[in-house]
């Protein structure tokens, strides 16, 4: 939620005026040895309005699922707001269950700030959530206020709610310096904290009670006139109600400029914290690879 990452979305967005033709795939492993693969192909027409189609598969040692995904999907940009929604059906393990996102922002509501709404609704992507068909639907506002040209900071604070009975308030910030506009090199404090009703869920990671606080440094400059290089690294201290461990997380991506008509993307990412989903505790490791490609007609 730093000022860079909400100019690349915009500038992302702007680039979806025509129709286009998108694909994604999603590869992650972690230390438990639990895997998953993602491929989706999505169309949106001139109007904003589309559909994406995906196929998924999720395994550990002994175990596997497969999935399928058909979503209806809109984008939306103008100059003052932008919309990314999809709805539709995954069929899992014998099970169909609605999943969904909903992102708004309101990119200028004066006093340089901007607003918006998040909304998802997903499965629990572990070997028991899969299992069970459990899933989690999730509701955040996110607010970004640029004190300064160099000085931002973005917030998001809500609930998760689990179907199992189990909710989640959380808050997560992001303090953001830009260090040197050339290399776009930025010092962040990144903080997320969150409390459950129940806890120790068995299919999924769930304390009590979590704090985080993380430093780091990211840089995003232009390699040569086709390539971008981007990067990031953090560490930092997670506390819980029964221990406290150090944290870090990188990443490291290659992609086309903003200006480009054909838009891709690669990023390697790795950290040893827990995502909401995740069943991880103690040395818990998780890589994961994402590509994606979107052509304009």
């Amino acid at each position: 939620m730093k000022a860079p990452f909400l100019a690349a979305l915009l500038a992302l967005a702007a680039n979806q005026a025509c129709a286009q033709a998108s694909g994604k795939l999603y590869l992650s492993r972690d230390s438990d040895d639990f895997r998953e693969r993602i491929a989706t192909l999505g169309y949106t027409g001139a109007s904003g309005f589309g559909l994406k189609s995906g196929t998924s598969h999720y395994s550990s040692p002994g175990w596997d699922a497969d999935g399928v995904l058909l979503a209806g999907t809109y984008r939306r940009d103008d100059e003052q707001r932008q919309i990314d929604a999809s709805l539709g059906a995954l069929h899992i393990d014998g099970r169909t269950r609605a999943v969904g996102g909903l992102e708004v922002l309101q990119k200028d509501v004066g006093w340089r700030s901007a607003l918006g709404l998040s909304a998802e609704r997903d499965i629990v992507n572990s070997e028991r959530g899969i299992e069970d068909g459990l899933t989690y639907d999730s509701l955040a506002l996110v607010g970004d206020h640029a004190f300064s040209d160099r000085f931002n900071v973005g917030v998001a604070a809500g609930v998760t709610w689990f179907s199992d009975d189990n909710h989640r308030p959380f808050l997560r910030t992001r303090w953001n310096l830009l260090l040197d506009d050339d290399w776009g090199l930025n010092g962040y404090l990144k903080t997320r904290h969150y409390h459950n009703s129940h806890p120790d869920r068995p299919a999924y990671y769930s304390p009590e009670r979590l704090g985080e606080i993380s430093l780091g440094l990211s840089a995003r400059f232009r390699a040569s006139s086709q390539l971008v290089v981007s990067a990031q690294a953090d560490g930092g201290r997670q506390d819980t109600e029964d221990d406290s461990q150090d944290i870090w997380s990188y990443s490291l991506g290659l992609s086309a400029p903003r200006q480009s008509r054909v838009q891709w993307s690669v990023a390697l990412q790795g950290t040893n914290t827990a995502a909401a989903g995740a069943n991880a505790s103690g040395a818990y490791r998780y890589t994961s690879l994402l590509a994606q490609l979107n052509v304009p007609f």
